[in-house]
This record gives C-alpha cells, structure tokens and sequence, in this order.
C-alpha cells in the first residue's frame, strides 16, 4: 500500500513538473494581454527546467520508469536552451569585415545619480574607449530629472557631443517622458520619432534612421514596462523563504503587479512588431525588454532577427544583475542578413543592468 501511494505521489510530481516546464516552452506563443497566467510560466522556465532535471536523476536513481515524460519534455527544452546559454563565442574573422558598427545597449540607472557610492566611473569610460561604439542605446539616462551636474554626465556629454543624438523629451512637447530612452550615433540621424507610445510619460520606444555610408539604418531603442517593484515588494520576497513571515495580500500584490507588466509588454511588444513590418530599412534593435527570452514580448518583437547573444555570446547570459532573480532582459537584435560578433557584458557598480556590447558586420 506504502509503495503505490509513493507510486501516485511520483507520478503527481512528474506530471506537474512536465506541464509546467512545457507551459514555459509555449509561453512566448500567447499574448499575456489574452491570457495571462502562462506568462508566468514563462519567467519560470530556467527554474523549471532545473526542477525536472533533478528530478529525472531521482527518477533514475530509484530505478522508477515513469522519467520518459520527464525525458521527452526536457529533450523539447533544450531547443530553448540557446537563448540561455552559449558555448562557441564568435569574434571577427580575419580579414575583418570592412564594415562594421560597434554597439551598446545599456540601462545605465540614471548613472547612479540617486543611489551611486561610486567607484566604477573610470572603468566605464576605460570601457568605451575600448568599445569604440558607433552607436549607443540607452535607458534610464538623462530625461527624468537627472542629476545633470553629476560629474559622470558631464564627462559622458564631453566625450561623445560629437554624436548625433535623440532624446525622447526632447521629441515631445511633454516633460518628463520616456525614463531616460536615448540613442547616439556617430553616423548622421536623418530622421527620429517615436516608434510606439503604449505608456506615455512612461516606458516607451523611440528610433533614429542613421546614414552609414550610403544605407540607411534604423536604429531602435525600447524600454518595455517595467514591474516597479519598491521596498515593501523585495521584503515579502525576502519573508518567502520563511513561510511564517509571509503576508498573502502582499504576495498577491506582487502578483499583480507582474500581471500588469506582462500585459502592458505584451501591447507594446504588438504596436513594436507592427511598426518593424511596415519599415523599409534595415534594423537594429536595442532595450531593456523586462523580460526573459522565454517570453511573448521578446519572441514577438524578435521576429525573424538574429539575437547577438545567441550569435557570438559564451556563457550563461544574465543581465539583471539587481534584487530580483537574475534573467537576460537586455538585447541586441538586428537583421537577419547580418552577422554579430564579439558579444559582451561588463558590471557597472552603479546600475542594476549590465552593459551589453558586439559588433555587427554590414555587407559591403
């Protein structure tokens, strides 16, 4: 009798395990906007995939059958696994292309204005002198009221005021808006605007046709909604490991507050993915999407675009690097018909981000 309650208690757990590692991998298939608890799902999936892996080695440990399903679903998971974790980082081949844009994509956490102890102000200038970029994507810089006596900005101003800018504020008549989204280029900006505004005086997106040589190309800087967790939100996650410390109403806000994330992504996500449809240049794309590579928004604004991770990165990729459980939430996406090369992160002591770099071969 012992033995088949164990029987059914191991059964109930490799079931559930499946079924949610599987809803993780169809995840990024249904908007969260019509269906939102899979997304969830989806943000769970490096965990999920641990989970049935453990469990599949003591499946085979007691010598239990039932890890077929365990088997088929994680072989399944690996599909995902690129998105996750790269072995084989590509750097330029030689000759080296005769084109090339050096890129970085960066939530710089309004360089530390508010909270920064310092530190880490040489290395990030030793960093982009390294870099060389031609063009520099960034969130949470300088739009909402910034600290822009800050001797960080002005050195950053004085470096690089040779570069054509946008600024979100300054494309609108509102002030503030857009959390600090900007984009340089060393190339000339030919024309700007706003690629979508689902969440105005918010996180939003915004372009620049940049003239390299004779090709024209857009450059896209996104900043999806973020969860706006506060301190009250990162104590109940820290009571979670105490299960007599923890506030239901308050995990039930933390909740919601993901549910909305999700949905908001996911309309800015649409209103992204249509707008690209209807460009006729080629594209770069830069963010802070907020969320993980198993997930509608990124698969959604993706499309059929390399990612520079997948393409040249090593490792497992993290970007969020602040009091959440760490995921890869900064891209580098661009066309499908170019290569990237020299994928990189560096730590910056005064952003919860990482800063996100590699360089991008053009056709001659």
């Amino acid at each position: 009798m012992q033995v088949k309650v164990l029987h059914y208690i191991y059964l109930s757990i490799s079931i559930g395990l499946a079924i949610a590692l599987f809803g993780g991998l169809v995840s990024p298939y249904f908007s969260p906007a019509e269906f939102w608890p899979i997304a969830f799902l989806g943000l769970a999936f490096p965990f999920m995939f641990l989970a049935n892996v453990m469990f599949l080695i003591f499946l085979v440990f007691i010598k239990k059958k039932m890890y077929v399903l365990q088997t088929v679903v994680l072989v399944l998971a690996l599909l995902k696994t690129p998105a996750f974790i790269q072995f084989n980082a590509k750097t330029l081949p030689e000759p080296k292309p005769k084109r090339t844009l050096n890129v970085i994509n960066f939530n710089t956490h309004y360089m530390g204005a508010y909270d920064y102890a310092g530190g880490d102000s040489g290395y990030f200038f030793n960093m982009l002198d390294t870099i060389k970029p031609d063009i520099i994507c960034l969130q949470e810089f300088a739009n909402l009221g910034g600290n822009y006596e800050m001797p960080m900005f002005k050195r950053f101003f004085k470096q690089f005021k040779h570069f054509y800018n946008v600024n979100a504020d300054a494309l609108s008549t509102t002030f503030p808006t857009g959390y600090g989204v900007c984009i340089f280029s060393r190339y000339p900006i030919v024309n700007k605007g706003f690629l979508e505004l689902e969440n105005q005086n918010n996180n939003l997106t915004v372009f620049a046709d940049v003239l390299v040589d004779t090709d024209t190309i857009r450059v896209v800087n996104t900043h999806l909604k973020s969860i706006v967790f506060d301190k009250h939100d990162y104590r109940t996650m820290e009571n979670l490991k105490e299960i007599e410390h923890t506030n239901i109403g308050a995990v039930h806000r933390i909740f919601a507050k993901l549910k909305y994330a999700f949905q908001s992504r996911a309309k800015q996500a649409d209103k992204i993915r249509e707008r690209l449809q209807n460009t006729k240049h080629k594209v770069i794309l830069c963010g802070d999407f907020n969320d993980s590579p198993t997930s509608y928004s990124y698969l959604t604004i993706r499309g059929n675009m390399k990612d520079a991770f997948r393409e040249s990165g090593k490792g497992m990729s993290r970007t969020y690097i602040g009091k959440m459980p760490s995921f890869r939430i900064d891209y580098i996406l661009h066309d499908n018909a170019w290569n990237s090369y020299n994928y990189q992160t560096n730590t910056l002591n005064f952003s919860d981000h990482k800063m996100v770099s590699c360089t991008i071969a053009l056709p001659n």
